[in-house]
């Protein structure tokens, strides 16, 4: 790490009932932020999945990983939810880097997204937070939790 270099942000886990309570509560103090999501999303059509996430996507979300049933589906409705961000005037030009972990463990997702899930612009450092959320199983927030402390 260079010395002007803003060091990387700590992990908050945070737990919610539903995806629209992670929309509406989920902490606005930066401009920034990286999101692991382990969510058993439920079977919804397309347009109802984006709407659910497009709220995340609008926020500032730089770094996005999905972990759970039809996590694949939602990483895909956040790419798309993305693009058409990126559509819209005067909206920033970054990229949101995503990734889905279908055929790993809670705990790879996590060591991914702890060691890994950073944007590729340094700048965006000092004005970022780094969330790990679970929805609807407090199970797995615990867990979260346990992998946070071990480091």
């Amino acid at each position: 790490m260079r010395g002007d270099q803003a060091p990387i942000p700590g992990i908050q886990v945070l737990f919610f009932d539903s995806i629209e309570d992670l929309a509406l509560r989920l902490p606005a103090a930066t401009r920034y932020f990286t999101l692991l999501l382990a969510w058993d999303a439920p079977s919804l059509p397309e347009g109802d999945l984006e709407e659910r996430l497009r709220p995340l996507v609008n926020r500032g979300l730089v770094y996005f990983c999905a972990w759970g049933d039809r996590c694949e589906e939602v990483h895909d409705a956040v790419d798309r939810c993305d693009i058409e961000r990126m559509r819209v005037p005067g909206s920033e030009g970054y990229v949101i880097m995503t990734t889905w972990h279908a055929k790993d463990t809670l705990e790879k997702a996590f060591w991914f997204f702890s060691d890994l899930a950073l944007p590729g612009d340094e700048r965006m450092l000092g004005d970022m937070a780094r969330y790990a959320v679970t929805i609807g199983n407090r199970n797995w927030g615990k867990r979260l939790e346990q992998l946070l402390r071990e480091g």
